[in-house]
């Protein structure tokens, strides 16, 4: 008989079931032995091994066999193989020496979900499970077929199949023991462990089925930044503010100097405008030196634009120091990864097929990476599939954080904890970068020894708060008091920075209407498609460096990775972080001796509430208000002492149970599930809006071209080509889509998943030239 049957794990192309397992087991190994000597988890070579050789074992049975060469879907749902693996795993794990530290019950978690997301162990040890008729035909199916499959994968399986309800009882004990009995820190170790035999298993499961080898890693010269400031001619400064950045590259690259080995977390804290983004990667650079095992440098920041910005700053540095051979395998050295970003890399003097890019960007098959940070964090505070694919590949890392006073304070404590496990278990290296250092940290080691003395340096002091809140301002006041600022100043470019989109379209028709001649107008909110933003970025900057006359109403948008240089600025108040964020729009190249940022409190009278605290809330509002209001003029020289004064006032204002219901979900290995903490539930780095929907705008020709391929794709009956597809086009989709409150598209018509403004409507809903989109009225539109 074992000669007469040949099982398969996979089809178009059929590969060999047991090719399949052994070749996963091996890819597990090979990535472990490239990282064992800096992990300290409870694991070991054969537990990697049998994790990777047994994950597919339910596919033995006739009913999977059956699925997979003639379509056969079984309604007892016999063909499902994740349940019948992973109790093997676990068998197998125990049997063959692993069965200390909880691992079988480790082994039987990682399997079971390694083609869905991580759950819980309570509904993972549920009854029903074991007793099933479905799981009971599994069984009795692999003893008429014992012999052929013990012939195949090469374990005598008699075991399990007798004694797989006694594992189940241990599985059960260790669950009880792991969960009721053992100290936080075992906890957390186990949540790690989890976390990285589960990542090591879907990448290497994936990898195996798309016949996709990993790239080799490359080495990076750890003088690269100084190859590049001496192309560049950075080596003699002739601006104060190229000598300023000069001094402090030379000091932390002394201080980096003086380190035998990288500290577990190091700081970086400096003004804005002094590059650190150079700063970050030299740093890097010199630790991934000291380190025997080439780190990757995974670069995190906030919001898209910076990050689009730092990768093109990098694509530059590499480009001009290494030069063809980094043109020839541009995607192994470095990758930009966010939810946008386009689908493509590139290897060996050519671009990889769409689903081989996919596979490598997502789990960060790259030298470098620059990505967002909820990627980063949806990463190592995780449960989905998706985002754990790249855990493996953070492990040993040296992991930046740019402008992390971004993150929401109620998170700053899991963040803060979890990052020093990843240090304490997985040897990262964790480097925080930022002009106000958040308190997320209470140990690391900072590099600028003196941060205050250049935050006091006269190059840097270019702007000046000017608070106005001793009375709150209605939309009306506030427009008659710009339009005789602006008509009587001798200055030519005014940025005007609202907190809503609702008071920025009111004040934009009021400027429009009262404006004098020879003033352009210029709009920017998310109410505009990211496209035309980036064009009226751009249009924004030539007019300024015209010397014409320019006035920009905008939202929060232009806060950040934003390079215009405006001479006064008027901010709607906000927190105070965003307040500083906006001055750095303002006299940005010194070309004035001091520009202006004039602070003023708005309100909705008939609400009778302030507009920032409807956005922000009450505690970043008033401790703001406390910090600014008895004060006339606030000089750059006060800023540092300020925001510090400001995070220490938020810390305690701020409450940590968001952070203590996700370390309780950690600790609890709560993965998802509604009742009690768990992290799908209660870790959103971005709050998703719930009353939200997308809307392509079809602005042009070009727009409907984008969304007549979209309507192909989603019309493609194969998942995967669907899959792919969308993929490939997502980054154009992008470009044309604005999210809108579902009530301003409650009567839409969709022909597909995605409503639209149709081009032949497009003047009745949507002004290309102004606010963007329309919203008038009771707010209801018809769109297709």
């Amino acid at each position: 008989m074992a000669g007469d049957l040949t099982f398969y794990s996979h089809r178009d192309p059929f590969l060999l079931l047991r090719d399949h397992l052994d070749d996963v087991g091996r890819r597990c190994l090979q990535l472990y032995r490239t990282q064992q000597e800096f992990i300290s988890l409870p694991i070991d070579e054969v537990f990697l091994k049998n994790i990777g050789r047994s994950h597919d074992f339910g596919k033995y049975t006739s009913f999977f066999q059956s699925y997979l060469l003639e379509g056969r879907r079984d309604r007892q749902k016999r063909h499902h193989h994740s349940f019948l693996s992973a109790l093997f795993g676990a068998w197998l794990v125990e049997r063959e020496g692993s069965g200390k530290d909880y691992l079988p019950l480790i082994a039987y978690s990682v399997i079971k979900h390694h083609h869905g997301d991580l759950s819980n162990f309570d509904r993972d040890l549920d009854a029903r499970l074991i007793d099933g008729s479905a799981f009971r035909d599994q069984i009795g199916d692999l003893q008429k077929r014992r012999e052929a499959v013990e012939a195949d994968f090469g374990v005598e399986i008699g075991g399990f199949l007798s004694d797989y309800r006694a594992l189940w009882k241990e599985l059960r004990r260790q669950k009880f023991l792991l969960l009721e009995k053992e100290p936080h820190e075992r906890r957390r170790e186990g949540y790690l462990t989890i976390l990285y035999t589960y990542s090591l298993l879907i990448d290497s499961d994936k990898h195996s089925a798309s016949h996709l080898k990993a790239p080799k890693r490359l080495s990076l010269p750890s003088d690269l930044l100084e190859h590049y400031r001496k192309i560049r001619g950075w080596e003699d400064p002739k601006k104060p503010i190229d000598h300023l950045r000069t001094e402090l590259y030379r000091e932390v690259q002394r201080e980096g100097a003086s380190l035998k080995t990288p500290p577990p977390i190091t700081t970086i804290t400096a003004p804005t405008g002094l590059g650190k983004t150079f700063l970050n990667l030299s740093v890097a650079l010199r630790y991934r030196h000291l380190l025997p095992h080439r780190p990757r440098i995974i670069y995190s920041l906030p919001f898209i634009s910076i990050i689009d910005q730092t990768y093109r700053t990098y694509d530059e540095i590499l480009d001009l120091v290494i030069g063809d051979e980094y043109r020839r395998d541009r995607s192994r050295y470095l990758i930009e990864h966010h939810h946008l970003s386009t689908i493509s890399y590139r290897s060996q003097g050519e671009e990889l097929p769409v689903d081989h890019s996919l596979l490598l960007i997502e789990s960060w098959e790259s030298e470098i990476v620059v990505t967002t940070f909820v990627q980063l964090l949806h990463s190592i505070i995780a449960f989905k599939n998706s985002f754990l694919k790249k855990f493996h590949n953070i492990v040993g890392s040296i992991l930046i954080l740019d402008e992390v006073q971004n993150i929401d304070p109620a998170w700053w404590k899991v963040v803060g904890e979890v990052l020093e496990w990843l240090t304490q278990f997985l040897g990262v290296r964790v480097l925080i970068s930022t002009a106000t250092r958040p308190f997320i940290f209470s140990n690391s080691r900072e590099l600028v020894p003196n941060p205050g003395r250049y935050f006091a340096k006269p190059e840097l002091a270019r702007t000046v708060l000017l608070p106005d809140l001793q009375r709150c301002k209605d939309l009306g006041e506030f427009g008659d008091y710009l339009l005789q600022r602006i008509e009587h100043s001798s200055l030519s470019s005014h940025l005007i920075v609202l907190n809503t989109i609702a008071t920025s379209i009111d004040l934009y028709r009021r400027l429009r209407e009262g404006l004098g001649e020879g003033w352009r107008l210029f709009y920017l909110s998310t109410n505009v498609i990211p496209l035309q933003r980036r064009e009226r970025i751009a249009s924004i900057g030539r007019a300024i460096e015209k010397g014409e006359k320019v006035v920009v109403v905008s939202t929060q948008v232009i806060e950040t990775g934003v390079d215009l240089d405006f001479q006064c600025v008027y901010r709607d108040l906000a927190p105070l972080d965003s307040i500083v964020q906006v001055a750095g729009r303002c006299n940005r190249n010194g070309s004035r001796q001091l520009g202006e940022v004039e602070i003023h409190r708005l309100w909705d009278p008939e609400r009778g509430r302030e507009y920032g605290k409807m956005i922000y809330g009450s505690s970043a509002i008033e401790v703001t208000h406390q910090l600014l209001g008895a004060r006339e003029r606030i000089s750059a020289e006060e800023y540092r002492e300020l925001i510090q004064e400001y995070f220490t006032l938020i810390g305690e204002k701020k409450s940590s149970e968001p952070s203590d219901r996700v370390l309780g979900a950690i600790e609890g290995l709560r993965f998802d599930g509604e009742e009690g903490f768990s992290i799908a539930k209660d870790f959103r780095l971005i709050e998703e809006l719930p009353f939200y929907t997308d809307l392509f705008i079809e602005i042009d020709e070009k727009a409907r071209e984008v969304y007549r391929r979209f309507e192909e794709i989603m019309e493609e009956r194969d998942f995967v080509s669907r899959l792919r597809g969308y993929r490939e086009i997502k980054g154009k989709l992008a470009s044309y889509i604005i999210s809108v409150p579902r009530g301003l598209a409650q009567n839409a018509v969709s022909l597909s998943t995605l409503p639209k403004i149709p081009l032949e409507n497009i003047d009745l809903f949507y002004e290309s030239d102004g606010i963007g989109l329309k919203r008038e009225g009771d707010g209801e539109y018809f769109v297709f």
